[in-house]
C-alpha cells in the first residue's frame, strides 16, 4: 500500500457522521489559541486623602461636648478606613459627617459653657455682696 500525501475531504452534508459518543471533526475545538501577550495599558489615578477632621473631633471631645465629639471621632476613623479600602466617595461622605458632628459638638459646648460661666460669675458676685454670715459674726 502506497502512502500518499493526499487528504480525504470531509463531506459537508450529513453523509459523514461520527460514531456515537465521539465528536465529529467539524465540532472539534482548535488545536491552539492565540492570546494577547502584551500587557494591558494601566491607568493609575491617584486621589488625595480627604481631610477626615480628626484633630477637630479630638478637640471637641476633650473640651466641648464629649458625645458629639465621640461620634465625630468615629466618622473620622471610618473615613480613613474607607479611603484605605478604595472607597473614595464613602471616605468623603464620612469626612463630611465627621465635620458636621464636630461643628455640632462645638456649638453645643459653647452654648453650655457660656451660661455656666455667667451663672458662676453671678453667684460669685452675689456671694461677695451678701451680708449673710453663716457663723454669726458681723
Amino acid at each position: 500500500m502506497a502512502t500518499s500525501n493526499e487528504y480525504r475531504a470531509i463531506p459537508q452534508d450529513d453523509s459523514f457522521r461520527a460514531p456515537v459518543g465521539q465528536r465529529s471533526y467539524q465540532n472539534q475545538p482548535p488545536m491552539y489559541t492565540r492570546y494577547n501577550t502584551q500587557p494591558a495599558p494601566s491607568v493609575i489615578i491617584r486621589r488625595n486623602r480627604p481631610n477626615n477632621y480628626l484633630f477637630q473631633a479630638i478637640l471637641v471631645t476633650l473640651f466641648c461636648c464629649c458625645p458629639f465629639g465621640t461620634i465625630g471621632l468615629c466618622y473620622s476613623v471610618e473615613s480613613s478606613q474607607r479611603f484605605d479600602g478604595g472607597d473614595v466617595e464613602g471616605a468623603e461622605s464620612s469626612a463630611n459627617m465627621a465635620q458636621k458632628w464636630s461643628i455640632a459638638g462645638l456649638v453645643c459646648g459653647i452654648l453650655a459653657i457660656i451660661p455656666a460661666a455667667v451663672i458662676l460669675v453671678w453667684f460669685t458676685v452675689l456671694r461677695a455682696n451678701s451680708s449673710y454670715d453663716p457663723y454669726g459674726q458681723e
